[in-house]
């Protein structure tokens, strides 16, 4: 009866072993389900931000192509070069990011004049795009930053001094 009892237990044991190490296994590939799921998700919206961010350089790059006369040579190439950047987009949002990568590496392998052409134009255009709004919110702008052209002079002691000092020079 006592071994009987011994076996018992160490029946009991063995079976609590088990079911925890199959509840340790399940919980572990759950988390990594979880992870892998977190990962894709994060790897998409990085993917579409890229692709929206190239799209906006080959949409500058198409601007810029625009400001050279019809069917000139530059026209041409900063075309070239848009519709480039334009399939590349295309290609960030229904590749997967290892893919992207490699053929970006390829094409610079492959056209290295075009492809440091097109980082030029993007890197201009980039300037451009983000330099530009309207005169008149430029000038506002301008106008409201520089301490020297807020207020007409009222006078000759004026002229010299900042917005806010304009004390006559007596102490």
């Amino acid at each position: 009866m006592m071994v009987n009892k011994r076996s018992l237990a160490m029946t009991e044991r063995s079976d609590l072993g088990t079911e925890a190490r199959e509840a340790a296994s399940d919980l572990g590939h759950r988390a990594a389900n979880l992870a892998r799921r977190e990962l894709q998700q994060r790897e998409e919206d990085a993917r579409s931000s890229a692709a929206q961010r190239v799209q906006e350089a080959a949409d500058a790059a198409d601007a810029a192509a625009e400001q050279f006369p019809a069917g000139s040579v530059q026209a041409q190439a900063v075309q070239q070069v848009a519709d480039q950047i334009e399939g590349f987009a295309h290609s960030l949002r229904t590749t997967d990011v290892s893919s992207s990568m490699r053929q970006v590496s390829n094409f610079a392998r492959e056209n290295p004049a075009i492809f440091l052409a097109g980082a030029a134009i993007i890197g201009f255009a980039a300037t451009r795009f983000l330099k530009a709004r309207s005169p008149a919110e430029a000038a506002s702008q301008q106008a409201f930053n520089d301490p020297w052209t807020r207020e007409t002079p009222h006078g000759p002691d004026d002229i010299a001094r900042p917005q806010g000092d304009r004390s006559n020079g007596a102490s």
